[in-house]
């Protein structure tokens, strides 16, 4: 292998994979751009989709590192390539260590490749939505009451959230984000923070549920803040 042979190999692999992450960014920014759509039409997602989001960008993240390092990596080699008519490779005679560092670039090259085409099957995967479901219902502590009775308490609370004055507005297109909705009362400072991450834990809780989490049983406890904040609901409606 001569010098033009060894200056080519490392010119065409950075080019190679820059154009790869390229396209695989460019996938991505229109497969995140879809996750938002649906986002905003189905509030009950959102959970899963923020989640399915962060996994893409860790994947992203460390495809830009493997391949960062393998562009800058190949691009050095080429400028200090000492061979000019080959390599020196023996066990009795000269051994030339460029020969090494050459083939652990070329192996950084080939693991930053199949990473790509890995990250690129784990994304289009039609079992991406349902996996992550399935991985963020691993830590749920399953508990006495059926997730039904759970799920029609929740939908009471809903709509008696909904039924608040400040949030009645008939040129609404579109039904509010309960996400949102709790946020204003923070605003208003009608919900303190404990309080806040007390719903958000419910609305991540039903979210999973009714998108088909293995969930039979909830604890007692989420069950029971539904009804307190049900109650708490009804009792703003008639102070507003």
């Amino acid at each position: 292998m001569d010098r033009n042979a060894l200056d080519w190999l490392f010119s065409t692999a950075p080019q190679a994979l820059a154009a790869l992450v390229g396209l695989i960014f460019t996938g991505v920014a229109f497969i995140l751009g879809a996750i938002d759509k649906e986002t905003a039409r189905d509030e009950t997602r959102k959970d899963i989709y923020d989640e399915m989001k962060r996994d893409i960008h860790v994947n992203m993240r460390w495809l830009y590192w493997l391949a960062g390092i393998s562009v800058v990596l190949d691009l050095t080699l080429i400028i200090i390539n000492p061979i000019e008519d080959g390599f020196r490779f023996s066990f009795k005679g000269t051994f030339d260590p460029y020969l090494l560092i050459a083939g652990l670039i070329i192996l950084l090259n080939v693991v930053t490749l199949i990473y790509s085409l890995w990250f690129i099957v784990h994304v289009a995967n039609p079992g991406f939505f349902d996996k992550t479901v399935a991985r963020l219902s691993e830590g749920v502590n399953k508990g006495t009451v059926e997730s039904k009775d759970f799920v029609m308490e929740f939908v009471e609370m809903e709509k008696a959230l909904r039924e608040l004055p400040i949030f009645y507005n008939s040129s609404d297109s579109r039904p509010r984000m309960m996400t949102n909705m709790v946020r204003e009362l923070q605003y208003r400072q009608l919900l303190d923070q404990q309080e806040v991450d007390r719903l958000a834990s419910l609305i991540n809780l039903r979210n999973l549920i009714v998108h088909g989490a293995e969930i039979d049983h909830v604890e007692a406890d989420k069950y029971n803040d539904v009804k307190t904040f049900k109650e708490k609901f009804k009792k703003l409606k008639s102070s507003l």
